[in-house]
């Protein structure tokens, strides 16, 4: 049985080489700042709305100390050794907070985890983590945090990615999804759109043809300019180049 996620699908799309090297050789990836500042921030979101769903205290103080206890706790993380992601994680909690405050809503699902076959005849199954779902007169809406800023419109990355959880929340929690948001802790701002059939019956395609070519072991790269950006360029024999 193979066990697909977004974030396999989305890396098979980008190159199957990359997915190799992640997946079947499991060769580290490398150390990004940036992306280990978005783990924290949505780790520490995480404790807060858990207080929230718990009816506990929450204001800033206490999401001030959900950071602090998050470093104090991490081994590897240290203020004095990383200033600059200690600065930049807080700068976007109190950017949500000053944004939300107000209303932080009422979670009735977080961190979510879900796994289900498309079908009982699929040789395969989509698994993931939901960051938070909300209950509304007409349904369930769907949250994801992203660290960065808000793009002029939803890419396709982020489309399936907000798909997947929805196909999580109908086929394993039962619940009507209704709303798809991408909310952007750098602006404070959410791109908020309603789930398509067509977009999830195609991705569902997706994911069988990755299935497939990954049954198969069809891992042949696919370089070019995105090369530049891919976290085992050092290493591959494919990537392009500049001549």
């Amino acid at each position: 049985m193979t066990r697909l996620s977004f974030t396999k699908l989305s890396l098979f799309e980008f190159c199957p080489t990359a997915y190799r090297y992640r997946y079947v050789e499991r060769v580290p990836m490398p150390f990004v700042p940036r992306i280990v500042v978005g783990s924290i921030v949505h780790s520490v979101l995480h404790r807060l709305f858990e207080r929230l769903q718990e009816s506990q205290r929450v204001d800033k103080a206490v999401l001030d100390g959900l950071h602090a206890d998050y470093w104090n706790d991490a081994p590897q993380l240290d203020r004095e050794r990383f200033p600059d992601m200690w600065r930049d994680g807080q700068a976007l909690l109190d950017g949500y907070w000053t944004a939300n405050h107000a209303d932080l809503g009422q979670p009735v699902l977080l961190e979510s985890r879900f796994r289900f076959r498309p079908s009982p005849a699929a040789g395969f199954s989509i698994e993931g983590v939901i960051d938070r779902v909300d209950e509304t007169p007409s349904g369930a809406a769907i949250i994801d945090y992203k660290s960065g800023r808000r793009p002029e419109r939803l890419p396709d990355r982020l489309r399936a990615q907000l798909h997947t959880y929805a196909l999580g929340v109908e086929q394993v929690h039962q619940r009507k999804v209704e709303r798809l948001d991408a909310y952007f802790l750098a602006d404070n701002d959410g791109i908020s759109i309603r789930p398509d059939p067509d977009y999830r019956d195609a991705l569902l395609g997706r994911y069988a043809a990755t299935a497939d070519r990954v049954k198969a072991e069809s891992f042949a790269a696919t370089p070019g300019p995105h090369c530049g950006w891919c976290d085992f360029r050092d290493r591959c024999p494919f990537r392009a180049t500049d001549t």
